[in-house]
């Protein structure tokens, strides 16, 4: 089972405004620990010549992105026992900067007198929840696609036609889900679709598993 947190910060003050656990485990106490020493590594990493703080962190199989933006930062945790692989690094990156210009737009408002102020008071930050779970609908319908696609381009690798396998293609880049279309490829053929699709779900299970995304299995 995959690991996945996301954690809002003040980026001077370093207080945790919000955090999302995808597993549903919250710990209030786990959580200020968490923010604080995110929000530590974050500005000593700039006290020691690094303008923009942190950008990555890896430690064995847990990745930490950060994305900041202009009140706060946010960290995108994932802890997974495979390689997250370089197909992943644009897409998660783009969900943490998404949830960080989205945090901001919808309360720009209160962050903006918790700056004048320096107070910051958690009740004003409440129902995010629901946007970050748009977000992961929004970026689930992309791996889908992206998904589909990779099944299909690694079938043209194995020689299956592409008289077969174009029009699938054509069908998957008009957000047309096309999984069930795989057992209608010729029998002859099948061999090469159950390879690829085999190949895709182990190098992609990750981001397979993040964005709940249905899997072939033959």
């Amino acid at each position: 089972m995959v690991r996945i947190e996301v954690y809002v910060i003040v980026k001077e003050q370093g207080i945790g405004l919000h955090n999302f656990n995808f597993l549903n485990d919250y710990e209030e106490t786990k959580d200020q620990l968490v923010s604080g020493f995110l929000s530590a590594l974050n500005s000593f990493a700039k006290e020691i010549g690094f303008p923009k703080g942190v950008s990555l962190i890896r430690s064995g199989s847990l990745e930490a992105r950060f994305s900041p933006g202009k009140y706060v930062f946010t960290v995108l945790i994932i802890d997974y026992f495979l390689p997250l692989g370089l197909m992943a690094e644009p897409i998660l990156s783009s969900l943490a900067k998404e949830i960080t210009e989205a945090f901001e737009k919808k309360y720009k408002k209160a962050l903006t007198q918790g700056k004048k102020g320096n107070i910051y008071k958690s009740s004003d930050f409440h129902g995010f929840r629901e946007h970050i779970n748009e977000l992961l609908d929004k970026y689930g319908r992309e791996s889908l696609e992206l998904y589909q696609k990779l099944i299909l381009v690694e079938c043209l690798y194995d020689n299956v036609p592409e008289e077969i396998i174009i029009p699938l293609l054509q069908k998957a880049s008009k957000k047309i889900d096309v999984l069930n279309e795989f057992k209608k490829i010729p029998k002859k053929f099948q061999k090469s679709v159950k390879n690829a699709i085999k190949k895709i779900n182990y190098r992609y299970a990750p981001l397979l598993e993040i964005f709940a995304i249905p899997t072939l299995l033959f």
